[in-house]
């Protein structure tokens, strides 16, 4: 499920050159934008939802459950590289969390998770976290 992203594309939005990005963002942010982790839609899946923000993004989350954890995420995004990189890191994440763990997970973990992001791409981090979480609700 995973996909190889071309490494040009990233912030391309921006108008940031790649040794530009890579000077902007950690090596974990630029890796989980270049190698998402579960990229793509998941054929059976328990809950999913698409949402958009206020920049322009869209982000859609798939969630797979065994009994009350997340078994397997898939998400997808026309978002920029922060954008991928927050949606890959929180399928990392929530894995194997139970769905009440999952909808408490803070944005300040996941950029952690991602070794920092800017102050101005936060929003990107609460924006994939509330896709996450209109996800879950969809279970109640």
């Amino acid at each position: 499920m995973t996909t190889n992203r071309n490494l040009e594309m990233f912030d391309e939005s921006e108008g940031v050159a790649v040794e530009e990005a890579k000077k902007k963002y950690s090596s974990t942010v630029v890796d989980h934008f270049t190698n998402p982790r579960n990229w793509g839609t998941l054929e059976n899946y328990d809950c999913y939802t698409y949402m958009s923000g206020t920049c322009g993004d869209t982000v859609g989350v798939y969630v797979g459950l065994k009994g009350d954890r997340i078994d397997r995420m898939g998400f997808v995004t026309n978002g920029c590289g922060p954008t991928i990189a927050c949606g890959s890191a929180l399928t990392c994440l929530a894995k194997n969390l139970t769905v009440s763990e999952a909808k408490s997970l803070s944005s300040q973990k996941l950029i952690a998770h991602l070794d920092g992001l800017p102050a101005e791409k936060a929003h990107c981090a609460d924006f994939v976290l509330s896709t996450l979480r209109g996800a879950l609700e969809k279970l109640e």
